[in-house]
């Protein structure tokens, strides 16, 4: 038994169905498979989800919790990385049971020592760095590259999107072209029973250019969903050439970690905060010290807790519970201009389960579609707008944070023994304990994850 995984960030089930009709290897799977929707973790972030996926838990107990998390015992915040898993992966558990592995450009996936070969992915500290060595010989010798695999646009592409759209998308192709290219090569010339690529630019360009695609129903397309279509139509290629290259019995299996949402306004929840009187400022600065909750800009609220924060003034137990209420009741009650950004307000406990659910955000707010939380953890100066961002970077979005249901990513798997036209609707840590089931190698007990029982016998 064979499984391939090939991951799209943030690839849309609303354009997959808008545009099935010119997306032939698309429409192949939802014919001749599995198709539907994968659920991803609150928050729907890149590492978070990835995370989920990968180690079949929920983040109470892999640790992963947003993009930027709050040191224990301090007021600094971490950016996440690979480091801080606190969980066995897919590719460790298939390696100790004897399977090969192939895992390219996966976000969230660092250097392990496993039974196979790695090219890390966003934000890994070794990103793009083929391991072992002789996987990076090879790759030198093939291609005539030498350091890292890209697999994500550079940063000082994205800072000229605006100014420089075009060069943008024309970035994105060549970033997208060149992984396929490793990646078949690899897997063509390499050993593996398990093999897994995810591509990022549907991610990269949906956050820019989703108002020009979100009128699903439009009869004329935009300069810009027109590019957004041929780079879907791009993958759809690609992903043909992989089909090609592996046995036909191979279960495969197409997702993506998150789906997307417009995005119009942007809250600063700390404004608010501080007008409602739990966040304190000093010298034009939060003080961290003094106020009782901050966000770090992605909905999550932090609460500065008496024995758990160095300075903390909330007493932990009933004025804990006490302020967390008074802070739910306010954002849930919240009207701008006479809209409700907030759809709910969610209590750690009501979201984690696990031992690591001590580090996570105490408050999670969820946005309506149309919304989002603003990133950035400064207060803003007094303006007629002073508690909304009119102009957000991005016009599309998952992460503010957002209900599940609004951004779910999509999911279609094939194989032999899968019978053809049934949707499927999966929590992302169902796939891990799944593809585990396909090889007849047992699921880890405290895996949140179930089989989906997809119809695939185990070897």
């Amino acid at each position: 038994m064979k499984v391939l995984v090939i991951g799209l960030d943030g690839a849309s089930p609303l354009l997959l169905e808008k545009w099935i009709e010119d997306l032939p290897t698309f429409k192949k799977f939802k014919e001749r498979g599995l198709w539907g929707l994968s659920i991803p973790p609150i928050p729907a972030q890149t590492p978070v989800a990835w995370t989920t996926f990968m180690t079949g838990k929920n983040p109470g107990k892999h640790g992963i919790f947003s993009f930027a998390m709050r040191k224990p015992g301090t007021y600094e915040r971490n950016i996440i990385s690979p480091s801080m898993i606190g969980s066995e992966t897919l590719w460790s558990i298939l390696s100790n049971y004897g399977k090969r592995v192939g895992v390219v450009n996966v976000p969230m996936a660092a250097k392990e020592e496993i039974n196979g070969f790695m090219i890390p992915g966003f934000l890994a500290r070794n990103e793009g760095v083929p391991y072992p060595r002789e996987v990076k010989r090879r790759l030198e010798e093939k291609f005539g590259r030498t350091g890292i695999v890209i697999g994500d646009v550079e940063t000082d592409i994205l800072k000229r999107v605006k100014s420089d759209p075009n060069l943008f998308f024309k970035r994105i192709n060549e970033i997208t072209d060149e992984l396929s290219e490793i990646s078949l090569y690899l897997l063509e010339k390499e050993n593996w029973d398990f093999f897994m690529a995810v591509f990022m630019g549907t991610d990269r360009i949906q956050h820019f250019f989703w108002k020009y695609i979100e009128e699903i129903h439009q009869e004329k397309e935009s300069e810009y969903g027109l590019k957004i279509k041929k780079y879907y139509q791009k993958l759809d290629q690609i992903i043909d050439k992989f089909l090609s290259a592996i046995p036909k019995d191979t279960l495969t299996i197409l997702l993506s970690d998150h789906g997307f949402c417009p995005i119009q306004k942007e809250v600063l929840l700390n404004d608010y905060l501080k007008k409602k009187g739990i966040l304190k400022v000093r010298g034009g600065k939060i003080d961290l010290e003094r106020s009782k909750a901050v966000s770090y800009g992605y909905g999550d609220l932090w609460l500065n807790v008496k024995g758990r924060e160095p300075k903390g003034v909330i007493q932990q137990g009933e004025e804990y519970n006490e302020v967390r209420e008074e802070i739910i009741q306010f954002l849930e009650n919240l009207e701008i201009d006479g809209e409700k950004p907030i759809k709910k307000v969610l209590k750690r406990e009501e979201i984690y389960l696990g031992p690591l659910i001590r580090n996570a955000p105490d408050l999670m707010t969820i946005f309506n579609t149309g919304w989002q939380a603003a990133r950035r953890l400064e207060t803003t100066k007094k303006s007629k707008k002073e508690y909304v961002n009119e102009t957000p970077m991005w016009s599309g979005g998952h992460d503010g944070a957002h209900d599940p249901i609004d951004v779910p990513g999509f999911l279609a798997i094939i194989g032999s023994g899968i019978k053809g036209r049934k949707a499927i609707r999966a929590n992302l840590y169902d796939l891990a304990p799944t593809i585990l089931s396909t090889y007849g190698i047992p699921i880890p007990v405290d895996m949140d994850g179930i089989n989906l029982s997809i119809g695939i016998s185990s070897v």
